[in-house]
């Protein structure tokens, strides 16, 4: 007899679509797998280039400061077109490779002479992928030309110049008000409310007069008697001494007659760094000879005559009158269009028609102009701008033109003038400096007509005569002595200073210029804030 196994195939059915099934969910779960693996690992690629994209912008910053900071030995020089930097429609830009990698960095905003200026940079860095993805996959990515692999990340960033003098008086170790009658305070040459015509004016003085030690040792600030119109700082933990009669504050405490210290007007957290100044030319010029210099004077003076006597109206009479009136229908009448006061005849009883006039007496002024021509013979004339240097200058200067001057080895200067217009930027080595001033010191001109940049092997600098000074000293590393006059006569000190020490002998006053802190010189551009860009902004300029 013969007999079927039908459930065994029915079985082996079963088992095989079972088979089936946990296949197809095996590949399926594989699939998803490596779609999640591949998905992550562009993530992953995605993220490290994102990451490593910053570095690159970074270095276009830096590129760009490094191009507007070039060595200049802290003074404004232009930007060079050097190092493949290309200048179109007032814009640098430059583009460099960096293995793999490229940025893009252009400079804005930034003019030549203008030091009002304050460029912003842009910085865009790409990064090749490590797979190739394309730009649909999201923001990340820049196409270049329709092409993916690379991706970009931009910065806009914002700079602004570090000013040297943001305070009147700054010593890296001590500051020794000894003398009497020593007073600070502030005015601003660029703004006609504080000056006149740039220049110091007690009625216009501001309490922005602020003395700084960046020292922490004891006693490293000693104020005396002194008048400080600003405020006062010293390292964390330094000390100040002040005197019986000293006053450190706003115009409001010292007009109350306050003494000591104002509240908030005294802080502990000055925390600097004072860089080396480097000379910023060699060669130069030889030093100028000596010669004759004519100055003329000029004085205005008005002499009145009297003119014939007329009868003519008020009007073309230009003095002061006294008009004689007559009365119309008993009413007291002016002349028409003069507002008076006038004396008043009256004519009495009748009727009057019209004006009866007197005589007019008119004045004629006659102006006079006074011209007095002096000479005075300078050891050292610049007649031409430009740079110059030599070993030795002793004695007296004038400087007709905008120069550059180096001194070596040693620098003695008993007078210095500076024509309207010109201006001095002085630089020396020698270790002993003397900026005198018995007929003038730079009295007439501004702050920013003339500064000293001592280098690091100056260590002394003496500021004497009776003579006012107005400039900016900066040598970090010399003690600077200012001796003011032995009578009552006070000497005035106006700009800024920057040194080691500062001791300050005899009667000072000590005039801080603020428009230092917009016009002044300064140490490097710095960045003050960014900003990344957008999308579209990178893919602007993606490689």
């Amino acid at each position: 007899m013969k007999t079927q196994q039908l459930n065994s195939t029915r079985q082996q059915g079963n088992t095989l679509l079972m088979t089936i099934t946990i296949t197809a969910l095996i590949g399926f779960l594989l699939a998803t797998y490596l779609t999640l693996v591949s998905s992550q690992n562009g993530a992953n690629a995605r993220s490290q280039s994102w990451n490593s994209a910053m570095p690159i912008v970074e270095a276009g910053i830096e590129d760009a400061l490094a191009h507007l900071n070039t060595p200049r030995g802290l003074t404004n020089g232009p930007l060079d077109g050097v190092y493949s930097w290309t200048l179109s429609g007032g814009i640098y830009t430059v583009t460099r490779s960096l293995g793999d990698s490229r940025y893009t960095v252009s400079i804005h905003n930034y003019r030549v002479g203008d030091p009002t200026s304050d460029p912003y940079v842009e910085s865009r860095g790409f990064v090749a992928m490590p797979l190739v993805l394309t730009a649909s996959e999201g923001p990340l990515l820049a196409a270049a030309n329709g092409t993916p692999g690379y991706l970009g990340r931009g910065v806009r960033a914002r700079t602004h110049r570090d000013f040297i003098f943001t305070k009147g008086m700054v010593a890296k170790d001590s500051i020794d008000l000894n003398g009497n009658n020593i007073q600070t305070d502030s005015f601003d040459s660029m703004d006609p409310a504080y000056s006149t015509n740039g220049m110091y004016v007690p009625g216009r003085a501001k309490d922005n007069g602020d003395i700084a030690v960046n020292s922490a040792l004891t006693n490293s600030m000693n104020i005396g008697n002194a008048n400080i119109y600003g405020h006062i700082s010293v390292g964390p933990g330094g000390a100040i001494e002040i005197g019986d009669n000293g006053s450190v504050g706003s115009k409001t405490w010292h007009d109350s007659g306050s003494v000591g210290v104002e509240s908030g007007w005294s802080k502990d957290d000055m925390n600097v760094s004072f860089d080396e100044v480097v000379i910023p030319f060699s060669g130069g010029l030889p030093l100028p000879g000596g010669g004759w210099i004519t100055n003329t004077t000029y004085t205005v003076s008005s002499n009145s005559s009297a003119g014939a006597a007329v009868n003519v109206y008020p009007a073309t009479c230009g003095g002061t009158v006294t008009t004689n009136i007559v009365t119309v229908n008993n009413a007291n009448q002016y002349p028409a269009g003069h507002p008076g006061p006038v004396t008043t005849n009256k004519n009495g009883g009748g009727v009057v028609t019209g004006y009866t006039y007197t005589t007019y007496v008119c004045s004629t002024v006659v102006m006079t102009t006074n011209a007095v021509s002096t000479a005075t013979y300078y050891d050292y004339v610049f007649d031409a701008g430009g740079d110059y240097s030599g070993h030795t200058i002793s004695g007296t200067v004038y400087i007709k033109d905008s120069v550059r001057i180096c001194v070596t080895d040693t620098l003695n200067v008993s007078a210095l003038t500076i024509k309207s217009g010109a201006s001095l930027k002085l630089y020396s080595s020698a270790p002993s400096v003397s900026l005198a001033g018995n007929t003038t010191a730079n009295s007439d001109g501004t702050a920013d007509s003339f500064s000293f940049w001592g280098t690091s092997a100056v260590k002394e600098i003496t500021f004497s005569g009776n003579a006012n000074f107005t400039g900016t000293i900066y040598a970090p590393e010399a003690a600077f002595t200012l001796n003011g006059s032995g009578n009552n006569t006070i000497i005035d000190f106006v700009g800024a200073s920057i040194t080691k020490t500062v001791k300050m002998n005899g009667h000072f006053n000590f005039h801080y210029d603020e428009a230092l802190r917009r016009i002044g010189p300064f140490r490097a551009y710095i960045v003050t804030g960014w900003n990344e860009m957008t999308p579209a902004e990178i893919s602007s300029a993606a490689p």
